[in-house]
């Protein structure tokens, strides 16, 4: 459970409207599988309001198909999404502009106040190249037997306790919003 009450996030919007969302791809890329329980999150929810939701691994490098509505996200790495991530939006960048995108980040500066605004900013380099209307920063979690040898070092020397904020309830209202164009929670 949270270590520590996460702060609600304040998605950042803009332009387009997203009438009659029947069909969504979530894509996602993950070290520790906060995004991908992000992304199974939002295919619940958009399932459970009637859309047909198709959830991939980025890494994966999956066909991004016709759906109305395009969620990707990824955990973050150096203030950075990972490379996995953006090598699928280079790939991928024509067939993404003019669709409606939302984005999101898992990061564990989204549970500081004051970093929020620093951990949305995570998401600009996809926005740029996706044209993105909605973009999120989820607080995430550190549970050192899920991930890799050097960053529970590099971790370890920051003094990063294991922590989890990943809220599902705060994740369900951000998708439940996604199909009228909103993604505040």
């Amino acid at each position: 459970m949270n270590s520590r009450p996460a702060p609600a996030p304040a998605s950042t919007r803009t332009g387009a409207s997203f009438d009659q969302v029947t069909s969504v791809f979530i894509g996602y890329a993950t070290r520790s599988g906060t995004s991908h329980d992000i992304a199974a999150v939002v295919s619940e929810t958009l399932e459970a309001i009637g859309c047909r939701a198709c959830v991939a691994d980025l890494r994966d490098q999956p066909a991004l198909g016709d759906a109305d509505l395009v969620v990707l996200g990824s955990g973050i790495q150096a203030g950075a999404w990972y490379p996995e991530a953006t090598a699928w939006l280079a790939a991928h960048e024509g067939e993404l502009r003019g669709r409606r995108v939302a984005v999101f980040n898992a990061c564990l500066n989204a549970a500081k106040p004051g970093k929020r605004d620093d951990s949305l900013a995570y998401n600009e380099a996809a926005i740029r190249r996706t044209g993105a209307q909605i973009s999120e920063s989820f607080p995430g979690r550190f549970v050192p037997a899920k991930v890799g040898f050097f960053r529970r070092v590099f971790l370890r020397v920051m003094q990063q306790e294991p922590q989890d904020h990943l809220d599902p309830a705060v994740v369900r209202a951000w998708a439940a919003a996604l199909p009228e164009g909103g993604g505040s929670a």
